[in-house]
């Protein structure tokens, strides 16, 4: 599933081309996504409108237009495009907004875990999944909320999986952070001394921000690229994730993987500690 980094990535590469066009028309496949895409609604809130600004929050993108918004959400294969308009749309292509310069906005969905709904600027603010969520750890300082989890029996990964907590991250980005930072995934929050949460707010930002200014992380299964089609490079330089059974770059231990919450964990038994 993209993670922060690849939405922000996507969002630098759409931002220059989307901002400052105009809809002129739109287009749904009448398949179903995480929320049922509603030709009528997209029809009344695009059309006419020119798109003034690309935000992201969290795993969100937020593109505001003129009185209205459009929010996407990538779930496990999203992606959003732009193509000339009358070029063979992809399979799995859902939306379609035609702009005035002849280009066209797809987003393209094979697993249909994704989210595309327009609404009125004004209910941005109050739209449930964005409302709920927590601090941006690229954009602000995530301190605050790590210590606000200092009583919780969670384990430390799960904590940084929660998007009421901190907004955008994801397994691989949690797992390398926690590295970077030294603690093991397993550790409790309330166990985290003050000076080890500032190290991991630090480790979480500075693992992010690698991410995006390497164009985020494609896997083997090549799931994810940006607006253009291009792959993010990120994974060449992941310490743990994914690398179970490979010998840790730092102290040359094998690196072990876990089930925690359902979900996997990597982690270095020397270098990471309870």
């Amino acid at each position: 599933m993209p993670e922060l980094p690849e939405v922000e990535v996507v969002r630098r590469s759409l931002a220059a081309r989307l901002v400052g066009r105009r809809v002129e028309s739109a287009e749904v496949s009448g398949l179903a996504l995480r929320c049922p895409l509603d030709v009528t609604a997209w029809r009344r809130w695009s059309l006419g409108r020119t798109v003034r600004d690309l935000d992201r929050r969290g795993k969100y993108l937020v593109a505001l237009a003129d009185d209205a918004a459009f929010v996407f959400h990538l779930g496990m294969s999203g992606r959003l495009v732009l193509a000339r308009s009358g070029s063979a749309r992809p399979v799995h292509t859902h939306l379609a907004l035609t702009l005035d310069d002849g280009s066209e906005l797809r987003f393209i969905d094979p697993r249909r875990f994704g989210l595309a709904v327009p609404m009125a600027a004004e209910s941005v603010r109050t739209y449930q999944p964005l409302a709920t969520l927590g601090l941006d750890p690229l954009l602000e300082d995530c301190v605050p909320a790590l210590r606000s989890v200092r009583q919780s029996r969670v384990a430390i990964r799960n904590v940084l999986l929660d998007q009421s907590v901190v907004a955008g991250v994801g397994n691989i980005y949690a797992n390398e952070a926690l590295f970077r930072a030294g603690t093991h995934p397993a550790t409790p929050a309330r166990k985290i001394a003050d000076r080890r949460i500032l190290r991991l707010a630090s480790a979480l930002k500075e693992v992010l921000a690698d991410a995006v200014s390497a164009g985020g992380t494609t896997l083997a299964d090549g799931g994810f690229a940006n607006a253009d089609g291009e792959a993010g490079y990120f994974a060449v330089n992941l310490a743990v994730y994914g690398r179970a059974g490979l010998p840790c770059a730092r102290c040359g231990r094998e690196i072990r993987r876990f089930a925690l919450g359902g979900r996997s964990a990597y982690f270095c038994a020397t270098c990471q500690r309870r």
